[in-house]
């Protein structure tokens, strides 16, 4: 009998279930699904659809904290996200540009065989320069109290979320793809590792059912609210100059991840994924897939390019029936790119255990080891 432990796996299918989400919500968004349909029920359901699936990336960025507040630097974690990005453009390009299906100038090819491409994956960019970050964020944040903790959430809550909102970015630029977003979402994920809701003041006395079902509610009451606002703020459209501002800032901030509604909603659909006792080796292993999905159907290639064949975005939408086909195709477009991530890394797997791939990272590693930007040398004192 295998002894073998099993990682609990409650923020495993958290990362399955996100990235579905982003999938959905590209489906919905790259394929112009809102602006195609004509039915204004179903138009309305893509909409509160579009509102549900907002959580993915802070909650990726949540876990990020919650999990690297407590782990080393890790170069082999950095190589192994930038090889996999490479991998897929390099790969995707090649495929294409063979069968006909795109041209490219010389540069374009240069930039997208760069290890790190400064056009494309904004969330792979962001990720980066997020975990070379985090070991300074941690050593900051190591000696804050609760109370000191708390205060510090509150004045980024003001600053990151509130005041972009209400000032339509005026006063304080961020749009939550930014690494303000990714540094901020970063630190409430440590915070909610070092202090876990379930153990707050508000919290603590319920029981679990009761706690999951306050963390539903939590959840849908700021989709709910950030929604009626969105639609409020969209009729009032016209009436004066001033009004037709703030309107305006309500709206294009509305499905922005840094919004004050998505963070709430974030952190309870987060916090639920907590309270689930789940171990599954398959779900462990799915999990570790889900990057290659990214990668793979949001490439700026297959993005021009999946749309048109799945014909998502070639002609108005008059029938309810489309919101189930936009369903269906984003499970079909998740499995393919779990299949195609899972073929990547046997293939990295073999690479990775070739003699030759050992010898060049033993003499990286001894090289990286051995650079010393200040030369110090020892001084003998005369006796």
């Amino acid at each position: 009998m295998s002894t073998t432990k099993v990682r609990n796996s409650n923020y495993e299918l958290m990362r399955i279930v996100s990235m579905f989400l982003i999938v959905l919500y590209h489906v919905i968004y790259h394929g112009q699904v809102l602006q195609n349909c004509h039915n204004e029920g179903a138009k309305i359901i893509l909409e509160l659809l579009e509102f549900f699936t907002l959580v993915h990336v802070n909650s990726f960025i949540l876990l990020s904290g919650y999990y690297q507040s407590t782990s080393r630097f890790k170069q082999s974690k950095l190589w192994s996200i930038i090889n996999a990005s490479l991998f897929y453009r390099i790969v995707i390009m090649g495929l294409l540009l063979s069968l006909g299906i795109i041209t490219l100038n010389k540069v374009t090819i240069f930039r997208e065989a760069f290890p790190i491409n400064i056009n494309e994956y904004w969330f792979i960019k962001c990720y980066i320069l997020l975990y070379c970050l985090s070991p300074f964020i941690n050593k900051g944040l190591k000696n804050f109290d609760k109370k000191s903790f708390q205060k510090l959430l509150v004045v980024m809550f003001i600053i990151f979320s509130i005041l972009p909102v209400m000032t339509g970015r005026l006063f304080f630029e961020n749009n939550g793809f930014s690494l303000y977003q990714f540094v901020y979402m970063y630190i409430i994920g440590v915070y909610l590792r070092r202090y876990p809701l379930d153990k707050s003041y508000i919290f603590k006395v319920m029981s679990k059912r009761m706690y999951q079902l306050t963390l539903v509610f939590i959840f849908f009451l700021s989709l709910t609210l950030n929604y009626v606002f969105y639609k409020y703020a969209s009729s009032l459209t016209g009436i004066n100059t001033i009004i037709d501002e703030l309107s305006s800032y309500i709206t294009s901030n509305a499905m922005l991840y840094n919004n004050p509604f998505v963070v709430i909603q974030t952190i309870a659909y987060f916090a639920f994924f907590g309270t689930l006792s789940i171990k599954s080796k398959l779900i462990n292993k799915i999990s570790a897939l889900t990057i290659g999905v990214y990668l793979i159907h949001d490439n700026n290639f297959v993005r021009a390019l999946i749309y048109d064949a799945l014909k998502i975005n070639n002609g108005p939408i008059y029938s309810y029936k489309f919101i189930i086909y936009v369903i269906i195709i984003s499970i079909v477009i998740y499995l393919c790119c779990l299949i195609i991530e899972w073929l990547r890394q046997l293939l990295f797997k073999f690479v990775y255990n070739l003699k030759i791939s050992y010898k060049i990272r033993e003499k990286y590693y001894h090289f990286i080891n051995n650079i010393h930007f200040v030369k110090i040398e020892e001084s003998k004192e005369e006796v």
